[in-house]
């Protein structure tokens, strides 16, 4: 959509809410759940958006000073058992673990294989801005891959203006 049609264009926002449209690399991604892990000295939150034939996650930057997002996919589970070791050998890169812990799980609106209730979360970062998270719920565990881009690649279209066009 292009301005001109009354869409108000800004970088990512920390509150970002459901139905909110994301424009990233030329596609549109609706906000369609998001995902808070309570560990016991932080809360991470993904977004679940989703485009044609597309599914991420994001997490929004953390404060109005942080400039970066991450951008996530699900991977197939890496050939490790949990609890993963402190540093992970993936596509060529070194992953060190930086976030692990418990989790209380808070969903809202619709993530495919993710509820409320308890998890156990690993976050690791490489060089480059890469990152795995690995997730062990009580029957499965579910595993992420992504990189780090500048807030300014993103665009949040929220959903309340889009109301307003019609």
């Amino acid at each position: 959509m292009s301005r001109s049609r009354g869409w108000r264009h800004t970088a990512v926002d920390v509150n970002l809410h459901l139905h909110d449209i994301i424009g990233y690399q030329g596609i549109d991604h609706t906000v369609e759940g998001i995902v808070d892990y309570a560990l016991a000295d932080c809360v991470l939150r993904l977004v679940h958006v989703t485009g044609p034939g597309q599914a991420r996650f994001l997490e929004p930057p953390t404060s109005d000073m942080a400039d970066r997002v991450l951008i996530m996919s699900e991977i197939d589970n890496l050939d490790i058992t949990t609890p993963p070791p402190a540093t992970i050998y993936h596509r060529g890169e070194s992953y060190l673990l930086r976030v692990s812990g418990a989790a209380e799980v808070d969903v809202a609106g619709t993530v495919p294989n993710r509820r409320s209730g308890t998890c156990t979360l690993w976050r690791y970062h490489a060089a480059g801005g890469q990152f795995l998270q690995i997730e062990e719920w009580p029957d499965c565990v579910r595993m992420l891959a992504g990189t780090s881009v500048h807030k300014g690649m993103l665009e949040v279209r929220p959903a309340t203006l889009k109301k307003s066009e019609s």
